[in-house]
């Protein structure tokens, strides 16, 4: 019985030896060998380059105003929203309770119209003593009248002067109280002292306010903003030594300052790097020494994009603003001419830099792997200070198929 179980098994594995021998018999078919990969081939060119160095940076509002009142008060009306755009002079913030000065300025303008009747009233009286002088004087000479009576005549006659002298100084002072009143009331209208966009108001209505002393709201300019970043001090000195050796001009020397761009988080950049950039016109005399840096600082123009309205006007927007992290580009040295591959050509192996290089060979094209110095980095190209010439053809795509001696197919 145990014979016969197993007589199933032991065939199968005689006839799965014999399937086995008569497959080694024939070999496989041998795989074609891969196609070369496609890859496109540049040659290094000469491109202009300015030297910069790049810093991360910060926009900042260039010189905010703090409104305040020049009358002290009750706030009467608040005639903005905050975050309103405001401009300089016109558009109107707060409106300070006008009844008293009112008051005051038609008090002054009555003490002006007194002030003015009295001077008049001495004018008349002047006259009165002037002639009443003169005839005491003919009466003295004629022996008609004493001296004492041509005395008396001369002493009033001073006398009116002297009260026509108070009256002018009175009136004077009446027409300057009136004006000072007459200020004080436009001054319960409140502007804005900037154009720019007003923040969170500081008073409510009907809040009591000094005059000079309270703070009413603060407007921020947008049309031009700083940009400031901060610079440690090796990176100072960097600057400082290229700067006594005459490689960078000194940017003290207003014909020859530091220029900088800035570049927000979109890759937007302003002004265009094809453009000259803006002027530093700060620098902080100081190394803080909490932080081991120095500020730095430079204004930019804040142009404006208009574009149509539901209601048919046009509304302007800022391209920047106030907070914004951005990337800042500054001037390292003098503009120069610098050979330049596609950034995208160069990889690392270890700490060194290599690229593939196009050579011909026997059956056609292939990689040959080629170290090179790098330097700087700009507009997409790296800048080869070694290991190359403008006439090598250089692999710029398609880097994860290429292998050193490997052929490769460059697309015409």
């Amino acid at each position: 019985m145990s014979d016969r179980r197993c007589r199933p098994a032991g065939l199968a594995v005689a006839l799965g030896c014999a399937a086995a021998l008569a497959g080694c018999g024939k070999p496989p078919e041998g795989l074609p060998p891969p196609e070369p990969p496609t890859v496109t081939a540049r040659h290094p060119a000469m491109t202009p380059y300015n030297p910069v160095k790049d810093f991360t940076g910060r926009l900042q509002t260039k010189d905010p105003v703090k409104a305040v009142p020049r009358v002290s008060g009750m706030v009467a009306r608040r005639a903005f929203k905050d975050g309103d755009a405001v401009e300089k002079d016109k558009t109107v913030l707060f409106e300070i309770d006008k009844a008293l000065f009112e008051a005051d300025l038609r008090k002054a303008k009555a003490d002006v119209q007194k002030a003015e009747a009295d001077e008049k009233n001495w004018v008349a009286q002047i006259k009165l003593a002037q002639a009443e002088l003169d005839r005491s004087d003919q009466a003295y000479k004629k022996g008609a009248a004493g001296k004492t009576d041509f005395d008396k005549a001369v002493a009033t006659l001073e006398v009116d002067k002297a009260q026509f002298d108070v009256a002018k100084a009175t009136r004077e002072a009446a027409a300057a109280a009136e004006a000072r009143a007459a200020e004080n009331l436009k001054y319960c209208t409140v502007y804005a002292p900037a154009t720019g966009t007003a923040r969170r108001a500081l008073v409510a209505e009907n809040g009591i306010v000094e005059a000079y002393k309270t703070e009413l709201v603060e407007v921020a300019p947008v049309d031009t903003l700083y940009a400031v970043w901060e610079v440690d001090e090796l990176t100072s000195l960097w600057y400082r030594d290229r700067i006594n050796q005459g490689q960078i001009d000194n940017p003290k020397d207003r014909q020859t300052p530091l220029q900088c761009w800035i570049t927000r988080k979109d890759g937007s950049t302003f002004p265009p790097l094809d453009k000259p950039g803006q002027a530093i016109d700060y620098y902080d005399p100081e190394i803080v020494r909490g932080t081991g840096t120095r500020m730095i600082r430079a204004e930019f123009p804040n142009p404006e994009v208009k574009r149509p309205g539901k209601d048919g006007k046009e509304s302007a927007l800022r391209l920047l603003s106030s907070g914004d992290s951005v990337r800042v580009r500054v001037t390292a040295g003098r503009p120069e001419q610098v050979l330049t591959v596609p950034e995208t050509a160069v990889f690392p192996q270890g700490q060194r830099r290599y690229v593939y290089v196009v050579a011909p060979g026997e059956g056609g094209d292939k990689a040959d792997l080629r170290e090179v110095q790098p330097g700087a980095t700009f507009d997409g190209k790296v800048a080869v200070k070694s290991g190359l010439t403008t006439a090598d053809r250089v692999v710029v795509d398609n880097l994860l198929r290429v292998r050193p001696g490997a052929a490769v197919k460059v697309k015409q």
